[in-house]
């Protein structure tokens, strides 16, 4: 998979920048495969048994973090085909965003077609 931004070879500070440049600018970034290294994240919800991941990477002192939702493959297990949770990883994928609340000032952006490397 060809990587259009690779935040991998950024120090922690330009990593960040580069994730909050994403998050104020999404449509400068939407359907760009994106590489990032940062802390995987899972949540399964105990009602829905619903999975929901990230990766989240954080500014040089590690006050701040920002991160994208992970759309793992559709046939994925959890958790024998998941990183172990707050394990650091490095992912790739497209970058796509939910607009579903937009009407209210948030959008979420999400990785998909990911793969660990």
């Amino acid at each position: 998979m060809s990587v259009d931004v690779d935040l991998t070879t950024l120090s922690s500070t330009m990593v960040y920048a580069e994730v909050f440049n994403m998050m104020m600018s999404p449509d400068d970034y939407i359907g760009k495969t994106i590489r990032i290294t940062g802390i995987f994240t899972v949540y399964q919800d105990p009602e829905t048994k619903q999975v929901y991941c990230g990766v989240i990477v954080q500014d040089a002192t590690a006050c701040c973090a920002q991160g994208f939702d992970i759309a793992m493959p559709e046939n994925a297990l959890y958790p024998q085909d998941y990183p172990p949770a707050e394990s650091e990883v490095t992912v790739v994928g497209e970058l796509q965003a939910d607009r579903s609340m937009e009407e209210y000032g948030m959008i979420f952006l999400r990785l998909e077609n990911v793969t660990f490397e």
